[in-house]
């Protein structure tokens, strides 16, 4: 059968827990009654819960939402599952099983509207002690308890298959494990900060719960998170056989050292302390407070009696639910959703999409090849050079060789993702293949003819799309026979960090060659969105006006180092002049060449980077660039590039005015981009933005950041640079007309 238990065989009688005495709940407080507070009897069919008993006397609980892909743990549910659990008890069920009636999927996790509707801290810490007592109420369930797990078994979901005797997991792509609720600024409230450290220990529990991961079935049978690792489609009859005792499997629990770390305060907090640090080097407290409160939950569990532990966390769970960050945050989950609904098209029109090839084997090539073998489809390379298939190559294998050492896939998966990886310098191969990837050079002339080239060996319906970053699709497209196949697939690099990927429409590509690109994207696991043709399309149209008022500042005086600092404290990834030296500053000038033809006075004019590409200054790849670097690692601000600016007279300036006078102007730009209808909505904006640059997600996206701001003061304030720095920066009419915000109803 291929299964998967802990090593042991030896049977163990189901975790019995001393029961703390009965206490009256208060607000806030976890209550351990064995039965959680009483409630109006829900409506457990149309909650999509239902309890059946097995001829072996084994109680299997059942999710299956109604008319909804997911199951989540609502209010609703969670009364339901309240009340069949006292239904189980008094048919004397002989075990109890919790799974999922959707195919791929067991539970995803707590209804995010119902947390985006939390306003009270009180609210949210009794929602989160209701949901703690009713998950003791499994923990302590009078028999053997199991959770099948075949789909995603998210925060609140796992939360509750922690709360069994046994977790069985099946062995498939649809299983995911885990506790991201960091992710959505807020902290397991269900027991999972108590929970966890004693099924796995300490230091595996830090790293699952202070980064929000999720880990397939075989990675989290590895750390111990579930007990059996399955078979698809053997996950209720292994429990079946687990419940009776026809196999036996001994329910996980931390090793020796682990059992130490947690009887020994000096190390746990020595432990306790370097995850501190590691969560800090990532992210500011101020701006993220949800891992570390949730660090310090974990740690409560073990210098605090049970009770007060548990409500610790639910008081913990208030706080972050109503904060501006976990608004923001979750605000940008539930819109992220939305690109599956593109405005303006349908994806009913998608073909099928088999085989795909790419043109150029640089590093964007590299990345793109490794993000189909990834999704396992056949994928052809080619290039001219053949040290660049080589590098291509390395490329992709790189970046599994460091899943395989983080043994998030083993070695038979690491090989099977290169196999589906071929190499050629000629187009042989093309002929079968249903889409290719351009991504050569960003030189309008060679793009042109490998496109032609490639037109005349394909299938007359075979998609052409162009990665470039900032040349009109109706350029590339405007000699070739069928330009209506001809789209934009911008994905960003790293592709394998970078979720975003822009799908643009030039003026002549038909709507299935679009609907195809923009399913492909979603197959592949990236965030698309839908742009239509025109310079730098969104992201870097928007980024350039950010870099661009970067560079004068830079020339008028101001010290790079504040400049980044300002924006680093903003919530920026990196500051403009770091990001610069990233992307390369060859890459830049280029880029902003196409732009200045294009907006012309709208954008500030500088000569920096033109002299310092001219002197071979490009950035971390040649050692030089705003910064120095040795070993790939950033030093001190390189005297070549004030040279290069002419030596300005150094000036400081105020880090208000840094964030205004480089973000503000990237509304203006997005007001016209919605306009001219680059894209059709805010919500676009907003995902390129935090998805494509790094905005920070902390702030929702940069429109909602506007309309949080107050339209109206953005345009006050626009006003006042126009007058004190430059007329560029007067607010547009696009955006006056966006006055009242851009997400009004």
């Amino acid at each position: 059968m291929n299964e998967h238990a802990n090593g042991k065989d030896t049977p163990r009688a189901p975790e019995q827990r001393a029961r703390t005495p009965d206490r009256e709940a208060t607000p806030g407080q976890t209550s351990f009654n064995f039965a959680p507070p009483r409630k109006p009897a829900p409506d457990i069919a149309a909650a999509g819960l239902r309890l059946e008993v097995d001829e072996e006397g084994i109680g299997w609980i059942l999710f299956d939402a109604p008319g909804k892909k997911v199951n989540t743990l609502t209010t609703a549910v969670m009364e339901s599952l309240r009340d069949l659990l006292d239904e189980a008890q008094r048919k004397n069920v002989k075990a109890l099983a919790f799974a999922s009636d959707k195919p791929d999927m067991f539970v995803a996790g707590a209804d995010v509207d119902e947390i985006t509707g939390v306003t009270d801290p009180r609210v949210g810490a009794e929602k989160a002690a209701y949901g703690q007592a009713v998950f003791e109420t499994i923990a302590r369930f009078p028999v053997p308890t199991a959770a099948v797990i075949t789909g995603p078994c998210l925060g609140g979901g796992f939360e509750l298959a922690l709360a069994c005797t046994w977790r069985v997991a099946e062995n498939k792509k649809s299983v995911q494990i885990g506790l991201p609720e960091v992710r959505l600024g807020i902290l397991p409230g269900f027991g999972g900060t108590q929970r966890l450290p004693r099924r796995v220990g300490l230091r595996a529990a830090l790293d699952v719960i202070l980064a929000g991961k999720t880990l397939p079935a075989k990675p989290a049978f590895r750390r111990g998170m579930v007990d059996a690792l399955v078979p698809p489609g053997m996950g209720r009859t292994v429990a079946r056989e687990i419940l009776t005792g026809a196999r036996r499997v001994e329910p996980h629990r931390p090793d020796r050292t682990d059992r130490f770390l947690a009887a020994f305060p000096p190390l746990r907090n020595f432990i306790a302390g370097k995850a501190r640090q590691a969560v800090a080097k990532n992210v500011r407290r101020d701006h993220y407070p949800a891992p570390f409160l949730a660090l310090d939950s974990v740690l409560a569990g073990y210098s605090m009696g049970e009770v007060a532990a548990y409500r610790n966390e639910a008081r913990l769970l208030g706080e972050t639910v109503v904060s501006e960050t976990s608004k923001n945050l979750t605000w940008l989950f539930r819109m992220s959703s939305r690109v599956k609904e593109p405005e303006g098209l349908d994806l009913e029109e998608a073909r099928p999409v088999k085989r795909l090839a790419v043109l150029g084997a640089g590093v964007m090539g590299g990345g793109i090849a490794w993000l189909a073998g990834e999704k396992g489809y056949p994928i052809r390379i080619k290039d001219i050079v053949p040290g660049a298939l080589d590098s291509a190559m390395k490329t992709a294998g790189k970046i599994w060789a460091r899943a395989a050492r983080r043994r998030r896939i083993d070695r038979r998966e690491q090989s099977l993702r290169v196999g589906k990886l071929s190499f050629t310098l000629d187009y042989t191969g093309f002929r079968t293949v249903d889409l290719v990837v351009e991504a050569v050079l960003e030189n309008l002339g060679v793009k042109r003819q490998v496109m032609a080239e490639v037109e005349a060996v394909v299938p007359e319906n075979t998609i052409l799309a162009s990665n470039t970053s900032s040349l009109r699709i109706a350029d590339i497209a405007a000699e070739l026979h069928r330009p209506e196949r001809v789209v934009g697939l911008h994905f960003f690099n790293p592709v394998d960090r970078m979720p975003l990927v822009e799908v643009v429409a030039g003026p002549k590509s038909a709507p299935w060659a679009v609907a195809t690109a923009y399913r492909l994207a979603l197959d592949l696991g990236k965030t698309p969105i839908l742009v239509q043709d025109g310079p730098g399309f969104l992201v870097n149209r928007l980024l350039l006006f950010y870099l661009g008022e970067a560079l004068t500042l830079f020339e008028n005086g101001a010290d790079p180092v504040q400049v980044d600092a300002a924006l680093v404290d903003f919530g920026m990834p990196m500051g403009p002049f770091a990001l610069l030296d990233q992307i390369g500053l060859d890459v830049a000038e280029k880029v902003t060449h196409v732009m200045e033809e294009a907006f012309g006075d709208r954008l500030p004019h500088t000569v920096t980077l033109s002299r310092l590409v001219a002197e071979g200054h490009l950035g971390k790849k040649s050692g030089r660039g705003f910064y120095r670097y040795e070993k790939g690692k950033k030093g001190a601000p390189a005297p070549e590039a004030a040279e290069a600016a002419g030596k300005p007279a150094r000036r400081d300036v105020a880090p208000e005015e840094v964030v205004d006078r480089l973000v503000l102007p990237m509304v203006n730009e997005a007001a016209r981009c919605l306009e001219e209808k680059i894209v059709a909505r805010p919500l676009d904006v907003d995902l390129g933005m935090v998805m494509g640059t790094g905005f920070p997600p902390f702030r929702g996206g940069l429109l909602r950041y506007a309309d949080r701001r107050g339209v109206a003061a953005v345009i006050e304030r626009l006003n006042a640079l126009a007058q004190a720095v430059d007329p560029r920066f007067a607010p547009s009419e696009a955006l006056l007309h966006r006055a009242e915000g851009f997400y009004r109803p």
